[in-house]
């Protein structure tokens, strides 16, 4: 599976998505900085919780300076380039 990753944020009365932004491969390293990765997913591949202040700072690497309040935000990973 290639991985590809966004920042998702999440309504918390509704758990529907309310906010996505794709977050290029290339700012991973970075983002090992920010959120701690489970030690079996070196490729980052979970769903991994985050405080605002984590959500703030992995939208900034993306020039998303301004978060929707009342979300509940997750760093996700979900399959890409699948061929069918």
């Amino acid at each position: 599976m290639n991985a590809a990753h966004r920042l998702v944020g999440y309504d918390r009365q509704t758990e529907l998505e309310k906010f996505e932004v794709a977050i290029p491969q290339r700012f991973l390293g970075e983002i090992r900085n920010v959120v701690r990765f489970d030690r079996d997913d070196p490729k980052a591949t979970g769903c991994y919780q985050l405080t605002s202040e984590q959500a703030r700072r992995i939208a900034g690497m993306v020039h998303r300076d301004r978060l929707p309040n009342g979300l509940d935000f997750f760093f996700e990973a979900y399959a890409a380039n699948l061929d069918y």
